[in-house]
């Protein structure tokens, strides 16, 4: 009897033991499955990889803005078409730098404009006497790179698309929005220097026509016929647009076989937030350049092609006009946004060409306000 009790309490000791032994291997995760440890490997290796790039991306603002127009009807074959040809391009000078701890492969495909407009890598056509074009000639060009921790580089991007500057040209690295204030500060900029009145700082009027070319007078009114065609003394966008819309007309009323060239340019270039010094440089006996220079000595404008520079002082614009020599003080300005202006209008035949070229640059403070502008027209007939 005892034997048969001793039996019974060791058979009820293992179920109880088996019990509790299942219970605490049922609270412990199961081995996975081969499957199962390559999927969890995976989503691991998946996740860090979105992070690192996420946490890696490179640190980008724009420096310089520039938006440009151009038109012809150069390209068409013994001119017997009225095909025209008209480009828009928006360039950004970039300052890129590897904020990281690891190396960044830097691409140009990267960058993009949020509408989807594509990057034109090729260069842009030089243009030696437009200041514009001729400064963006001069810009390293971004190209793709591998920058380490700490390493930043400059260059230029250029994107084709499809109007002048606007609030909708969003620059875009991969899906992250290039913000920048001063690029909202270059647009204001650029607003307030093309609707200004030059008139006003210069006392020149816009135009001059064939019979007033050379002269001081000028005129509010352009003609544009056969016998007479107008050069623009400076430029802002009403005067672009004046000329643009009549050369346009005139090429398409002319008859097939007389079919007249016509190239256009309009350049425009703003670099927002600096502090600059202005100050005429002697460089020869009876010469001298117009030179601004930021707070890091870099040059912004450094030409001796001065018809005259306008100033601000007390409400009211003093012309200082250079004849032999730029004879004005040294100035210095704070937070201010240079623009830079470009102009070029040909019309015409081979042997009977209008080529007007305009070049501006135009000093505004921090409210916006122009300050200083310095201009200068070439005017010629072929």
């Amino acid at each position: 009897m005892v034997s048969k009790n001793k039996i019974v309490t060791t058979v009820t000791i293992l179920l109880l033991l088996s019990v509790l032994f299942s219970g605490c291997t049922g609270e412990k995760n199961i081995a996975p499955g081969p499957d199962s440890i390559q999927k969890e490997a995976v989503n691991v290796s998946s996740q860090n990889l979105t992070q690192s790039k996420e946490g890696n991306i490179p640190e980008i603002k724009i420096t310089s803005f520039t938006s440009i127009y151009l038109h012809n009807n150069l390209d068409n074959k013994d001119q017997t078409t009225y095909n025209i040809s008209e480009k828009y391009y928006a360039a950004y000078n970039l300052s890129i730098k590897n904020n990281g701890s690891i190396g960044l492969d830097f691409r140009l495909n990267d960058l993009r404009l949020h509408d989807g407009d594509r990057i034109n890598t090729t260069a842009l056509e030089p243009y030696g006497i437009l200041d514009v074009l001729r400064d963006l000639e001069n810009e390293n060009k971004l190209q793709d790179t591998t920058l380490l921790p700490g390493q930043s580089l400059n260059g230029i991007v250029v994107f084709r698309v499809n109007s002048l500057y606007n609030e909708s040209f969003l620059l875009m690295y991969n899906t992250t929005p290039v913000t920048s204030a001063s690029f909202e500060k270059s647009i204001e900029a650029l607003r307030t220097a093309e609707k200004f009145n030059y008139s006003v700082a210069l006392g020149v009027p816009p135009y001059t026509n064939c019979n007033e070319r050379g002269g001081e007078n000028g005129s509010y009114e352009p003609k544009f016929d056969g016998n007479c065609d107008a050069f623009a003394n400076w430029v802002n966008r009403s005067i672009f647009e004046t000329f643009q819309k009549s050369d346009v007309e005139r090429m398409r009323r002319s008859p097939l076989d007389n079919i007249p060239q016509t190239k256009m340019v309009y350049a425009l270039r703003v670099i927002p937030e600096k502090n600059i010094s202005m100050f005429p440089v002697t460089t020869r006996e009876f010469s001298s350049n117009l030179l601004v220079i930021d707070d890091t000595g870099k040059e912004m404008i450094n030409t001796f092609r001065i018809a005259g520079v306008a100033v601000l002082s007390n409400q009211t614009y003093t012309l200082f006009k250079p004849r032999w020599k730029l004879i004005m003080p040294r100035m210095n300005f704070s937070s201010v946004s240079v623009v830079k202006i470009s102009f070029e209008g040909t019309y015409g035949w081979p042997m009977g060409q209008r080529l007007s070229f305009v070049n501006q640059d135009v000093i505004l403070d921090d409210n916006l306000n122009i300050i200083a502008v310095r201009y200068n027209p070439d005017q010629f007939v072929s």
